[in-house]
């Protein structure tokens, strides 16, 4: 008797003359000695949670090209007898399916909606990634759009129409505060004009906050009120 332990996240897919004849879970299995004439093989599987990335992947969205985009994929193994016989290489089988996600998806967007929109992105390509991803065997967890860079002509427009916003927003504020400042002075001087004696008042305040000297004149009752 043969004797294979297995820990509780490894599978092992056993083939008798090339032709799968079990899958064993995690634990200890004896295995019966082996006949003449036939050959057994035993392929152990992880199915640990795993990570694919895609870095800097150069794409062209709806009005832009050259848009370069990192994306993250969590995977693990469904299938282990997939996994092993539909692809010679499941992984890269993955990674392309996933980059030709990322191509279409993208392909559908604007530029300036590219990094608002990640949650919606990040939903689409789990999505168009699954269906590809099944077939050699894997389950596609997750998956984050990280980076989305516009290139430099489209980051340098962005960058100067913000600033003219805000420009245009100050320009806005300090004209604002300069109506507001002329309405006030307005006001004051109708009610100036509305009361003389205010506005010596007004000048006397002045005049004396600024140290100097306040003469008041009383205008002299004609001679007729004196007797």
């Amino acid at each position: 008797m043969t004797t294979i332990v297995l820990r509780d996240h490894e599978r092992a897919v056993v083939r008798v003359n090339g032709r799968v004849a079990t899958v064993l879970g995690g634990g200890r299995h004896r295995l019966p000695l082996r006949r003449p004439g036939r050959r057994r093989e035993v392929d152990r599987v992880d199915l640990r949670l795993r990570w694919i990335l895609l870095p800097g992947q150069e794409v062209a969205a709806a009005d832009v090209p050259g848009v370069r985009v990192s994306v993250a994929a969590q995977w693990r193994v469904a299938d282990p007898v997939a996994f092993l016989d539909a692809s010679t290489d499941a992984v890269e089988s993955m990674r392309l399916a996933a980059q030709v996600a990322v191509r279409d998806v993208f392909a559908t967007r604007e530029v300036a909606d590219l990094v608002a929109a990640r949650p919606e992105l990040s939903a689409a390509l789990l999505e168009a990634i699954s269906g590809e991803a099944l077939l050699v065997g894997v389950e596609v967890l997750r998956v984050e759009v990280r980076d989305v860079a516009a290139p430099v002509e489209v980051r340098r427009a962005q960058l100067a129409l913000h600033t003219a916003r805000q420009e245009g927003l100050a320009a806005l504020e300090r004209a604002r505060g300069e109506t507001a400042a002329l309405r006030a002075l307005a006001n004051g001087a109708k009610v100036l004009a509305d009361h003389p004696a205010l506005l010596q008042l007004r000048t006397a305040e002045a005049a004396a906050g600024a140290g100097g000297t306040v003469i008041l004149g009383v205008p002299l009752a004609p001679p007729s009120a004196l007797g």
